[in-house]
């Protein structure tokens, strides 16, 4: 409460986003939109920590007349303004199929 204190706190946190791409898309292209990721995420000073990647799975209901997608499990750490950049590329990307956000929290022993 003093004449340093900061206007605005940015805080970092833990997000984990599942990612669903064409069947069609070459791999090449789905290393692209990964890439796109990291940089945005990088650019924002945060990180993509983990990208796990489960390849090609049968969809459990057909999503834009695909029966399959590439799927990706990606875990970030970022502040929410950078999330929210993130989601705006995907959502505008042609390959992408869905995608997911969630956030992480720590679990406590009890």
């Amino acid at each position: 409460m003093g004449p340093l204190r900061p206007k605005e706190v940015i805080t970092t946190s833990n997000y984990e986003i599942m990612l669903l791409l064409s069947p069609d898309a070459e791999p090449e292209r789905r290393n692209e939109i990964l890439e796109r990721i990291r940089k945005t995420a990088a650019d924002g000073k945060g990180s993509v920590d983990n990208v796990d990647e489960w390849g090609k799975k049968r969809l459990a209901y057909e999503i834009d007349h695909f029966n399959d997608a590439h799927y990706y499990v990606l875990t970030l750490t970022l502040t929410a303004d950078v999330l929210d950049e993130i989601t705006r590329v995907l959502k505008i990307t042609d390959e992408v199929i869905r995608f997911m956000p969630v956030a992480l929290t720590e679990k406590v022993a009890s």
